[in-house]
């Protein structure tokens, strides 16, 4: 290939990746060694290609594993039935005590699988007489080998209020099962999702003693209420997602119940706030009413799938009954309206800020107030672009209008949607991985597009590749009264979450040593569980070398002169370490 800038031939390794570029796949990265990797013995360089054996190897320990899924499946229902018994209500102050308790119980159970634990207190805001424990985020770390990949799984563990008067079939915070249907707060959601995780690990572990991946976790209980702190520890905690390739979200997207749908693209937002501005201090109404000229009086308001849409399971009628709602738009045909749901971007409007918002009443006219309205955004709309397209059209009504406030938009928050292609290797390791669950290809879709703002908030903030895993089958049930799992769905999305870690133990890894140093030279479980007899790839170090030194000594060699004490002491203090690690070595044996 020729590069057109400097009509010279591409090398090898810029002709891959222009041809990667081109095809659209944005999250593939160059695999092997990068440039800031200086270690000869490079566990990722000298990685041995895969052959029949080996892959047939990887399947006997994966069906293996399955295996065990399917034996020990009535301890994953006694999990699942103990979480949903935690009243884990984000909403509700009172029940932060059984928030913290799932958030424990799940920690406890991932530090005796040898996970680095790191809690953080989410200083959320709140009363001064409040005394209550402050919530908080768990990351978690499960470091394998450095010639291994690395995925990021959020999984959030607080629930929606319930109430049996709402219509429940029992206590919403009771597990039940009827007609091999699970029921209670939280199975379709995050408790369920996040034990699919829990199950899938154990197994392997139980199995093999080490997993085939490195994997980290962000596990949360205020994701109901906008994940309050959480995008702080996102921002200061940066080098916990250096070494990370993709990042997996659980998520409803079934449309129908006959396959998966797999959504390639994510919603973006802005919210804007309009303020008008009257004068320089608030006035009081008795006195100027009538008089002056008053903000709160100028306050103004691609081709889709349509064969995925037509084949969703849906009932307006039961909607509108499942909310209270009298009318909806779009109530001629269910694709039109599906269309709107998914596939058009919204305008709300959240209130007016400087106005008197409270119980009573007060006479002083407020000389500065600020409409709040959010926007949905779909991938080919960029913040800036609607942005502009806003105060042009808000000048525009402003000088039709005749308004004699002034007015000024003020970009409060935003997110740039995101889009990813449909051949990315990270979708190609969950299709294969949903159809050796499910035995059925999934729809893909980029136009379809998923509304999920902590994905968004994470896509924006780290820049890494996004998986977005189909969870639940009966899409419209989750957060609402009878919430249910099909339990085979429930036991399939366990063996989804295990084959999901096989398929991305089968991709290239690359060496990370651009973004964390010396990470090549690192050691993780899988190099502590090797045999002794086992030939190590690292570098020789000078404990090695010493040791050599002393096994190897001929025979006829003279004696060893004493050494000054000084060369004694340094040579204790140099070897120290390497005895420590002798004497503490069968701490990282398996149980």
């Amino acid at each position: 290939m020729i590069d057109p800038r400097t009509n010279t031939r591409l090398p090898r390794r810029s002709r891959r990746l222009s041809s990667r570029v081109h095809s659209g796949s944005v999250d593939e990265l160059p695999v092997g060694p990068t440039d800031a990797c200086r270690c000869e013995h490079c566990p990722v360089k000298n990685r041995h290609r895969r052959t029949d054996e080996d892959n047939l190897r990887s399947a006997a320990m994966l069906r293996k594993v399955e295996a065990a899924i399917e034996t020990n499946f009535q301890y994953a229902l006694a999990d699942l039935e103990e979480f949903v018994r935690l009243k884990s209500v984000s909403a509700d102050l009172e029940c932060i005590g059984d928030s913290l308790k799932a958030l424990c119980l799940y920690r406890d159970r991932l530090e005796r699988m040898r996970f680095n634990i790191f809690e953080y207190n989410i200083n959320a805001p709140r009363a001064v007489c409040d005394t209550s424990p402050h919530p908080k985020v768990v990351f978690a770390h499960y470091f394998s080998s450095p010639s291994k990949n690395t995925i990021l799984v959020y999984a959030y563990l607080d629930v929606t209020p319930a109430k049996f008067e709402d219509g429940w079939l029992s206590e919403p915070f009771e597990f039940y099962m009827n007609d091999d249907m699970l029921y209670g707060r939280g199975v379709c959601t995050g408790k369920g999702m996040a034990l699919c995780w829990l199950q899938a690990i154990e197994a392997w572990m139980e199995q093999h003693g080490d997993l085939p991946i490195n994997i980290k976790f962000i596990i949360e209980i205020m994701h109901t209420v906008g994940s309050v702190g959480l995008q702080h520890y996102i921002q200061v905690k940066r080098e916990f997602f250096q070494d990370v390739d993709c990042i997996v979200f659980g998520n409803n997207s079934w449309i129908n119940e006959m396959k998966p749908m797999m959504s390639c693209s994510l919603t973006g937002w802005a919210h804007f706030g309009l303020e008008m501005r009257g004068g320089t201090k608030t006035l009081e109404g008795g006195l100027v009413g009538g008089l002056v000229y008053e903000p709160m009086t100028e306050v103004p308001t691609a081709v889709t799938e349509w064969d995925l849409i037509e084949s969703a399971i849906f009932s307006d009628y039961a909607y509108k009954e499942q909310f209270g709602i009298r009318r909806i738009r779009y109530e001629l045909t269910k694709a039109e309206l599906l269309h709107n749901r998914w596939c058009q971007g919204t305008l709300s409007m959240h209130g007016i800020e400087g106005s008197f918002s409270r119980k009573g009443s007060l006479t002083p006219i407020p000389m500065s107030v600020m409409a709040k309205f959010s926007m949905k955004l779909l991938p080919d709309q960029m913040v800036n672009l609607v942005q502009n397209h806003i105060e042009e059209f808000l000048r525009t009504k402003y000088d039709e209008l005749k308004m004699r406030t002034s007015f000024k938009l003020h970009l409060l928050d935003s997110c740039d949607p995101a889009l990813w292609g449909i051949d990315a290797r990270y979708n190609k390791a969950l299709v294969r991985s949903i159809s050796r669950v499910y035995q059925v290809q999934p729809d893909l879709s980029m136009n379809i597009v998923t509304s999920l703002p902590i994905a968004s908030t994470f896509k924006k903030i780290t820049g890494k590749p996004i998986i977005l895993m189909p969870y639940s089958q009966r899409m419209d049930y989750s957060h609402v009264v009878n919430e249910s799992i099909p339990k085979q769905c429930f036991l399939r999305n366990i063996k989804l979450c295990t084959g999901l870690m096989h398929e991305l133990s089968l991709l290239p890894t690359r060496c990370k040593c651009d973004v964390a140093f010396d990470y090549c030279n690192r050691r993780g479980i899988a190099e502590m569980l090797k045999p002794a007899t086992e030939k190590s790839t690292h570098k020789p170090t000078i404990f090695s070398r010493l040791r050599k030194h002393r096994s190897v000594k001929p025979r006829d060699q003279p004696p060893e002169p004493q050494l000054e004490p000084q060369r004694k002491r340094l040579r204790d203090w140099l070897c120290a370490p390497f005895r420590r690690y002798r004497m503490n070595k069968n701490k990282f044996s398996p149980k």
